[in-house]
């Protein structure tokens, strides 16, 4: 288990560098308070030292066994395909069909790939999740969100 969190730390160093550096081109503090820049630097500061703490320890301490089910079988790796193609086919078709039938596609697809739950609670979420999200951002929070050929 060594090498994977090694990778992983190593990773997530790099990364929050990134945020480290481009939040800098941000406001760091304006006359009202925090700027858009303050969150994102000390973010990215306390992920870079847990991710460092992370590569150290997996160097530097015992090496612990790996896992029985570290990698999964081979249904697993078959529903994180898919998961990734729905995404795909979510980013591709949001502009034609709009959000709410597309997000509401999205949420059946992917409550029922993963899920054990009962179907009421899946049709529930898909659409809070769906028509829910819509009306909070397009109604309440002014963002313009995709309509669709649908109209809907």
């Amino acid at each position: 288990m060594k090498r994977p969190y090694q990778i992983t730390g190593t990773v997530v160093v790099f990364f929050s560098a990134f945020v480290a550096v481009e939040s800098l081109s941000l406001k760091f503090y304006t006359s009202y308070g925090p700027g858009p820049g303050f969150f994102p630097f000390w973010i990215s500061v306390f992920l870079g030292l847990l991710a460092a703490n992370m590569v150290f320890r997996a160097t530097f301490q015992p090496r612990d066994p790996m896992p029985d089910g570290f990698f999964a079988s081979k249904k697993g790796y078959l529903r994180v395909g898919a998961i990734l193609l729905a995404l795909v086919a979510t980013i591709v078709f949001m502009d034609e069909l709009g959000f709410r039938p597309m997000m509401l596609l999205f949420y059946l697809f992917l409550l029922s790939a993963l899920g054990r739950q009962n179907h009421l609670v899946t049709a529930a979420v898909a659409l809070a999740g769906s028509w829910g999200v819509y009306y909070v951002f397009v109604e309440l929070l002014k963002v313009p969100l995709p309509i669709g050929m649908f109209g809907i």
